[in-house]
């Protein structure tokens, strides 16, 4: 499609480990409009920040890429690109927010000097133009005396405060896309929501497509227009937002709304859960995934493995299972 930024197909990752072959991602595709936001869901371990990572080739020598493998952006297989030519893109044309702004942040040099690094990298600014627009884009993202900020050091700083420098070091060279890698996780709920609402105005102004790695679907329902959901590795369901909640297709979607606590239940009800435990990624069986823990497997969903596919007939929607759901649950 001529609107699709980013296209990823077929894409697996694995880890070597003393326990074996560790499968984080498997078969994973998906695909991202321009000027839109896709929202990863999914539980702790299912391979979202491994995806986001992966993207930016950031997973280092441990990890190895299936050959199949294809994430195209904006045309070109990033997987194909050499190292020079994948720096270039970094920053540039792909940024990323990480869930831990400390640790993202270098300890022992000024924010300043961390800020301005990309943008004399990238967009070859002087010194003086690139401390110039620092300070400004301090400003934008909400950061009170910009220019005192710039010459003290990240644990100066309160953990929103860190995660807005690292918002802003993101959106410096003015990227296509940026991946917001569970930016709010660290954050109480007040500054989270003022995380979220900064992406949001940030992304309209500089008209950018974003993926948010979350595991929240409170944050997915009010701030992506699309939403992938993901297990043990593999995208099970992706649609559109409003169509994902009013009628989930995979059966692990509906049961992981089903446990959102709803305000017109009775008080001391007892939440949903979903039984069971997910598979280990270093020991998996054939079959669909979820099938251990779906109330519709069958003997077909234990012996053979799904593919994702459209359904509805839409090409907006799509989902991995033998038993797709047919209406809202």
């Amino acid at each position: 499609m001529n609107d699709t930024l980013l296209q990823v197909s077929r894409l697996g990752v694995r880890f070597q480990t003393p326990r074996g072959t560790l499968h984080a991602l498997d078969d994973v595709s998906l695909a991202v409009a321009r000027s839109r936001t896709l929202a990863i869901v999914g539980e702790s371990g299912s391979g979202k920040s491994v995806l986001s990572r992966s993207i930016l080739r950031l997973l280092g020598p441990a990890a190895t890429t299936s050959p199949e493998a294809r994430i195209l952006f904006d045309g070109r297989d990033l997987l194909r690109l050499d190292r020079a030519a994948m720096q270039a893109v970094r920053g540039r044309r792909i940024a990323m927010v990480f869930q831990d702004p400390m640790t993202a942040l270098n300890p022992v040099r000024p924010i300043g000097v961390q800020l301005a690094e990309g943008m004399r990298q990238h967009l070859r600014l002087t010194r003086h133009e690139a401390e110039a627009r620092a300070v400004a884009l301090l400003a934008q993202v909400g950061i009170g005396s910009p220019e005192r900020r710039l010459r003290q050091l990240p644990h100066e700083l309160s953990g929103g405060m860190r995660q807005r420098v690292v918002i802003a070091m993101a959106i410096a060279c003015e990227p296509e896309l940026l991946i917001a890698d569970e930016p709010t996780t660290a954050l109480d709920v007040t500054v989270q929501a003022e995380i979220l609402d900064l992406l949001r105005r940030l992304q309209r102004e500089h008209r950018m497509t974003m993926i948010l790695v979350t595991h929240d679907l409170g944050v997915a329902a009010g701030h992506a227009d699309d939403i992938a959901v993901m297990y043990a590795g593999q995208v099970v369901e992706q649609a559109p937002t409003a169509a994902l909640f009013d009628a989930p297709r995979m059966p692990y979607t509906r049961d992981l709304l089903r446990s959102i606590p709803r305000l017109d239940d009775p008080p001391h009800a007892a939440l949903h859960t979903i039984g069971g435990r997910p598979p280990a990624v270093h020991s998996l069986a054939g079959g669909c995934r979820y099938a251990p823990r779906c109330d519709r497997r069958s003997a077909h969903c234990e012996a053979l493995r799904p593919a994702l596919e459209a359904v509805d007939g839409r090409g907006d929607r799509a989902c991995r299972c033998w038993r797709p759901l047919e209406h809202a649950a």
